[in-house]
């Protein structure tokens, strides 16, 4: 059995187990019919970066087992079904152990926010879990993903200042950038992601049809402005799209996966 096969059979057995049907179905929807447009952020850790204040003080720390029923607790009050997708989401990434998660959490210690930061050591297990869905790290870049706010401290900006030390933390193993990927129309996250030292670096066109995955990245020029940045376009219709979205003058590198 492939790595990615049995990938997915313990995706499905972990979903069916724990009665994530919503969650089951709306992965195979996906990827039967879907497309994507990303931006991918980097942070050039060279340059140095003060991190935004959150609205309460936060000390960042690696998962601990403790914080995980907290977080990501099957009975925890997110009130939506995406917030119960987001949970069964990154319950999966910490059942593969990739390293390595860490948590802000407040002066009690009480866990309020999660997020990935991944060597390029990493590269095979990223390529598995994300079904190719990220560019293979070089080895001075780490990948930073699957943020999570537990709902009672949003609106804290909690989000910019405990991204930008995490990213920081990349230093430590020899990374010297830091990417990481929002959908182009999460105006809150991509905002978050400048407070927290990041700059538009790449698109990425993600197609999903009947199970194969066709991904494009796009190099955006540098000082590409974020989304909300440019002022509103004429809505004649032979106007041009966005150099941000259209990624003019750039170079694309395109990936084909294999049945996922």
């Amino acid at each position: 059995m492939s790595k990615r096969l049995g990938h997915l059979v313990t995706t499905i057995a972990f979903l069916v187990r724990h009665r994530q049907l919503a969650s089951l179905w709306s992965r195979i929807r996906h990827k039967l019919h879907s497309e994507t447009l990303s931006f991918g952020l980097r942070r050039d850790l060279t340059i140095p970066f003060t991190a935004p204040d959150a609205n309460l003080p936060l000390t960042i720390r690696p998962l601990a087992e403790r914080d995980i029923p907290v977080l990501l607790g099957t009975d925890a009050p997110s009130g939506t079904e995406e917030g119960a997708k987001d949970r069964t989401a990154r319950r999966l990434l910490v059942q593969e152990q990739i390293s390595t998660c860490y948590v802000a959490v407040t002066p009690d210690d009480q866990p309020c926010y999660m997020q990935w930061l991944i060597g390029s050591g990493e590269n095979e297990r990223i390529r598995t879990f994300f079904a190719g869905g990220f560019p293979q790290l070089a080895p001075d870049e780490a990948l930073l993903e699957y943020a999570f706010t537990l709902e009672a401290y949003r609106g804290q900006r909690i989000m910019p200042c405990a991204m930008a030390q995490i990213a920081q933390k990349a230093a430590d193993f020899g990374a010297q950038r830091v990417i990481t990927f929002v959908i182009h129309n999460n105006i809150p996250s991509l905002k978050g992601c400048k407070r927290a030292g990041f700059v538009p670096h790449l698109l990425r066109h993600d197609r999903w049809r009947l199970f194969r995955r066709r991904l494009t990245f796009t190099r955006l020029p540098d000082g590409t402005p974020y989304p909300f940045d440019v002022e509103p376009q004429s809505h004649d219709s032979t106007a041009h799209p966005s150099p941000a979205l259209a990624g003019e003058g750039t170079r694309r590198t395109e990936y084909a996966s294999v049945p996922s």
